[in-house]
């Protein structure tokens, strides 16, 4: 009970809808609906690409926002790889019915998954996940106990929550100690078969760089860490490397199926 207080309050940071939609960019979307395993319903919005219109983004936003609020992350990922996205809010995030809670985001994942599977007939081979901050979390716990996609990128993502809470809330968790197993990404993303890349702002200020590395060495290859210098936890996608790193690794991953990426650190 603590820790369900701790998640609603803590980590959990859902933020009113606003007006903002894909076409106030130019950009058409379709707009569609999916049940969650536990009863609700879930908003869905699916943006197709332009140059790789093969390819699909998966989107799993963080601890913040909802898909209004991703507008313009939602139009430069299309802008830079040319893929479409598929992004769903987490019940109790946007007009998501239910609430947030651990459990809860890795059971609207997998309707999500599911529901893109069924109305635009992805599969494997042309899936790609992209889990930004907590989002990571929701990504890797996916692939690693249902589905994994062709390729993950992971933006700026922890190790673990307790790891989280022992940084943060010492106290508050105990050193940690109560988070017990939730979002434990580094016990889960070595079982993940699929190429990964991470990116992360060396000044993150929320989620420490080492945090990152700590995933990274956990890891099964072929991985990729990009280090994007002066950057923090909100602007990492402001910088050029951001963008050239994703871009050069994408490429890596479509042409080169045998052998999708050649590990390196930045």
């Amino acid at each position: 009970m603590f820790m369900d207080i701790l998640e609603r309050r803590l980590l959990f940071q859902p933020r009113p809808v606003c007006d903002a939609v894909p076409t106030d960019l130019g950009i058409e979307f379709e707009e569609t609906w999916c049940e969650s395993e536990r009863g609700h319903r879930l908003q869905c919005w699916y943006l197709p690409g332009d140059r790789r219109p093969d390819l699909t983004w998966m989107w799993f936003g963080g601890a913040g926002g909802n898909l209004s609020l991703r507008v313009g992350e939602f139009a430069a990922i299309r802008k830079h790889t040319g893929g479409n996205i598929f992004g769903f809010d987490y019940g109790g995030f946007g007009n998501s019915r239910g609430k947030a809670t651990v459990s809860n985001t890795a059971a609207d994942a997998r309707a999500a998954l599911a529901h893109l599977q069924q109305v635009y007939g992805t599969d494997r081979a042309h899936t790609l996940f992209m889990g930004i901050s907590m989002g990571a979390a929701v990504a890797i716990r996916l692939a690693a106990e249902s589905w994994s996609p062709r390729a993950m990128a992971l933006v700026a993502p922890f190790a673990s929550l307790r790891d989280m809470g022992k940084l943060f809330y010492p106290t508050l968790t105990w050193s940690g100690r109560l988070v017990g197993s939730r979002y434990n990404s580094a016990a889960l993303v070595g079982r993940i078969d699929c190429p990964l890349l991470i990116l992360h702002g060396a000044d993150d200020e929320l989620v420490p760089l080492s945090q990152g590395h700590k995933l990274y060495d956990a890891a099964r290859e072929p991985k990729q860490l990009v280090t994007v210098d002066s950057a923090g936890h909100m602007n990492v996608g402001d910088y050029p490397e951001f963008w050239e790193g994703l871009c050069t690794w994408l490429d890596q991953v479509v042409v080169n199926d045998a052998n999708p990426v050649i590990t390196a650190r930045h």
